[in-house]
């Protein structure tokens, strides 16, 4: 599967202005090594070519550039693939040097999936349950679900479990789900008997 998605991150941006690579008044952008955090998941690691062409002062921030995946951590481990950046204007801190803009761009890495959405649940609501007067447990079952807008029906795990024996009083449940993106969901509910 290839993945699709927009990031966006800070960065610096190393330029190049005037001769002997460019004419008077007219910048390029360097080829640098960058990295994307993907909500939590691992980094991404990329190297953005330099430019091709030289760019006058107000075309400097609609850059668009290539780009090649050389490696990631957590789930991005091992990752490929390229795309392209493309950059938002803003004023450069640095005139000469460089300066810190915006990033926006799209990645396509080999293998992986840029979905962000968490699962959703259902049957998660307080819930009181019925004991037989004197006991110290009660059996309490329920059903709580998890449904993901790409994988589907997702297994849930809840602690205690549906069908565990409850001690006399309130009992917080938490319940997970996770789907195939890493992307994973908390929720909880009290039992009262």
């Amino acid at each position: 599967m290839t993945g699709l998605g927009t990031v966006t991150e800070t960065y610096t941006v190393l330029l190049h202005r005037g001769p002997p690579f460019c004419t008077e008044g007219t910048t390029k952008r360097l080829g640098y090594p960058a990295r994307w955090a993907i909500a939590n998941k691992g980094e991404i690691y990329f190297a953005v070519a330099e430019s091709a062409q030289c760019f006058g002062e107000f075309d400097l921030g609609t850059a668009t550039l290539a780009f090649t995946v050389t490696g990631g951590t957590g789930i991005y481990a091992g990752a490929s693939g390229g795309g392209t950046v493309s950059h938002v204007a803003s004023p450069l801190s640095d005139g000469k040097f460089g300066g810190v803009q915006k990033w926006n761009g799209t990645l396509t890495v080999s293998g992986f999936d840029f979905d962000l959405t968490a699962p959703t649940f259902t049957g998660v609501a307080n819930k009181t349950a019925k004991a037989k007067k004197g006991a110290r447990f009660a059996r309490v079952t329920f059903q709580v679900a998890a449904q993901d807008d790409r994988d589907g029906a997702l297994p849930v795990t809840c602690v205690p479990r549906s069908g565990s024996r409850f001690r006399i009083g309130r009992t917080r449940v938490v319940c997970t789900a996770t789907d195939t993106s890493a992307n994973r969901k908390a929720a909880a509910f009290t039992v009262k008997r």
